[in-house]
């Protein structure tokens, strides 16, 4: 058979030094300097999980998801991360913007017009920008956008006369301790495998679970007993990312408690949303049950776990959480008894 040539990957250094520079991992979580969590996505992943997030939670979430991604990154801005001195102010802090979204993979960020290239997802990248233009002119803003294609949506500010107060922390925000070098492969644009990928905050999703208060999901009576008693935003959350493992192809190949270690670790862990430090066999059906000391994604992390819990033993997964202050205990079982 004639052999077919494999184009040669190339790794961008720069980029991945970058990476390495602002980022360490312990336990399965990505640590920025400040000590606060991030997890890696595949770009189409999150649109597939976005799509099953508003579908559970029954309601149009864009512009609830957009005020959370621009009060995340303007809690985050708060840091002076892309502020500047001196002449040229207006041009470097542009130029610290768009270095800031080329680390972490979430498009590129036009002045004129006001746009994105290449968003993640719109919402996202619209609030991301919003947060980035009030922190350069230091005013308010009101904010819509338009998709212009799948590539480019454009985005229109007009004046505010809203006060510029800071925005907070999210809520239950997790400060970490530095782990290892964060030692990964990217291509150009945050690509692995030619797939792209960005960085998004565990506080983005904390602050549009906080949104989710007073809704009611689209979530049967069976499917909430399978879950913990939490809210519908925190189930949505879950729901989703369990729907969006289960709808993948990817491999999860846990028999015991050792290789639960192993593969979460390596399916999960690698993308920040947690490794256990215990796991145990809990009976002979499959239960399992996974000690974590810190678990900044919870309800995402959670939601994944049922899915892998699903993948391996074919049934479904009952899902119950035990929280004591910052360590979490995930415990994964039949949903119906076994004779």
């Amino acid at each position: 058979m004639p052999l077919i040539d494999v184009p040669e990957v190339e790794i961008d250094r720069e980029l991945n030094d970058d990476l390495s520079n602002a980022f360490s991992i312990d336990s399965g979580n990505i640590i920025d300097q400040y000590g606060l969590c991030w997890s890696l996505w595949r770009v189409d992943g999150l649109d597939a999980w976005w799509r099953f997030f508003e579908e559970t939670i029954n309601a149009p979430m864009g512009r609830r998801l957009a005020n959370a991604a621009c009060d995340e990154e303007e809690w985050l801005l708060n840091s002076g991360q892309i502020d500047v001195s001196g002449i040229f102010k207006k041009k470097k802090m542009e130029l610290a913007l768009k270095n800031r979204w080329t680390l972490h993979g979430w498009g590129k960020p036009l002045s004129n017009p006001f746009g994105i290239e290449s968003s993640p997802l719109t919402p996202i990248g619209a609030g991301l920008l919003q947060a980035g233009i009030e922190r350069q002119h230091a005013k308010r803003y009101r904010m819509r956008w338009e998709d212009k294609s799948s590539n480019l949506a454009i985005i229109n500010f007009t004046p505010s006369t809203a006060p510029l107060v800071p925005a907070g922390p999210p809520s239950n925000s997790l400060n970490l301790q530095k782990g290892q070098p964060w030692d990964m492969e990217f291509e150009t644009a945050l690509k692995i495998d030619g797939q792209r990928h960005c960085l998004l905050p565990a506080g983005l999703f904390r602050r549009l679970e906080d949104a989710c208060a007073g809704l009611v999901g689209n979530i049967s009576s069976d499917e909430r007993a399978a879950w913990p008693e939490k809210e519908d935003g925190f189930l949505a959350l879950a729901i989703a990312s369990y729907r969006l493992f289960i709808a993948g192809e990817e491999l999860f190949l846990a028999v015991d408690s050792d290789s639960w270690v192993d593969c979460v670790d390596s399916v999960f862990g690698s993308r920040g949303l947690s490794a256990p430090t215990i796991v145990e066999s809990i009976d002979s059906n499959g239960g399992i049950k996974l000690t974590f000391e810190f678990l900044p994604f919870g309800p995402i992390s959670i939601g994944y776990l049922a899915g892998a819990w699903t993948r391996c033993e074919g049934r479904p997964v009952k899902v119950e959480l035990i929280t004591e202050q910052t360590r979490s205990i995930v415990i994964l079982t039949s949903r119906h008894s076994l004779a």
